[in-house]
Parts: structure tokens; sequence; C-alpha cells
């Protein structure tokens, strides 16, 4: 195994994960102001509107594929 690639994943591991910085759904950044949400599985956010109505008409997150409720989901 490569050594180069452990590194990387030991870095990978120090991000912080929980940072919004843009929705799963749109791909445009989320605003500090602006209401969103997170997926508990995978973690990463999304304006709050354009995930309720992916869930809605999806059911499962646009990230990683689990299936999700409204009542899953994470509030900013």
């Amino acid at each position: 195994m490569d050594v180069r690639f452990i590194d990387k994943i030991k870095i990978i591991g120090e991000w912080n994960w929980e940072k919004l910085s843009r929705c799963i759904v749109c791909n445009l950044p989320i605003e500090n102001n602006e209401p969103a949400l997170m997926c508990p599985y995978c973690r990463n956010w999304a304006h709050k509107d354009h995930l309720l109505e992916w869930i809605k008409i999806k059911g499962r997150c646009p990230f990683c594929k689990r299936r999700l409720n409204r009542s899953d989901l994470i509030e900013k």
C-alpha cells in the first residue's frame, strides 16, 4: 500500500466534516445565515428547502443514498 495514501487519510481524518460549505443538492455555497439541514449518515449539509424537497421526491440522501425521513435530519 502506498504510504502517501495513508498520510492523506490521516489528514482527512483531522478535517471538520461538519463545516458548512456547499449544498449537496444544488452545489451552491451555504451561507451562515441560511437555514440548513444535515444528513445524519454522511454528515453532509444542504439548504433546508432543497433537501426537504429532494427527500419528498426521492426519499434518499442525494449524497450517500440512504433512506431518510424529515425527522432524521439535523438542523443548523
